[in-house]
């Protein structure tokens, strides 16, 4: 494919993402490209979208789709813009996800197992609220407990392709334990 042509199409492409609300699978675009009957040369040009991060847009995989980001480098502008900034999420509601990303699917006593105190329906409300988290069916216990899952807009909204993305729970244990332990102590 020509030069020319591969602009084209990544033009093209970066279109769709930005008119997308949602990360855009590659059966997506395949259907987009063939009712245009342009075959496969948008592959070579999501490639190359792919390797090239040098604007204030970089694509990135998450959730199994593709998905437009804005450059980490912009972040002080966009802090600056947006000064007030995201809600900010609880402790209890930051743990809750980390077990239930790392344990899932999971029911609420074994978070609570997991976390050493009760868990309040709230929590898992606004985890459920955000699109973050979703039961994917019941355990065959008495009680039939739900279990709780991370949905594709975790995964979209933490920039991660998959869930084996997730750090290495060990080594976020052993930064855990590095910046709980004070200084000068042997757990250096």
């Amino acid at each position: 494919m020509m030069a020319a042509s591969l602009n084209i199409v990544q033009d093209q492409l970066l279109a769709l993402f930005l008119s997308s609300d949602t990360p855009l699978t590659r059966e997506q675009l395949a259907a987009v490209f063939a009712a245009k009957g342009d075959g496969n040369d948008w592959e070579a040009a999501l490639q190359g979208l792919l390797v090239d991060g040098s604007g204030p847009l970089v694509l990135r995989e998450v959730a199994g789709a593709y998905q437009l980001h804005i450059h980490p480098r912009y972040t002080p502008w966009l802090l600056r813009l947006h000064a007030q900034g995201p809600r900010r999420l609880s402790r209890a509601v930051l743990e809750t996800l980390a077990v239930i990303a790392y344990r899932q699917p999971i029911t609420r006593p074994e978070i609570e197992q997991w976390r050493g105190v009760s868990l309040g329906a709230q929590v898992l409300r606004q985890l459920q609220e955000r699109g973050w988290i979703d039961v994917v069916g019941h355990r065959d216990t008495p009680g039939r407990p739900a279990l709780w899952a991370t949905t594709d807009a975790f995964l979209a909204y933490f920039a991660l392709p998959a869930l084996g993305a997730l750090p290495d729970l060990e080594m976020v244990q052993g930064e855990k334990a590095a910046i709980l332990s004070p200084p000068g102590n042997a757990a250096d």
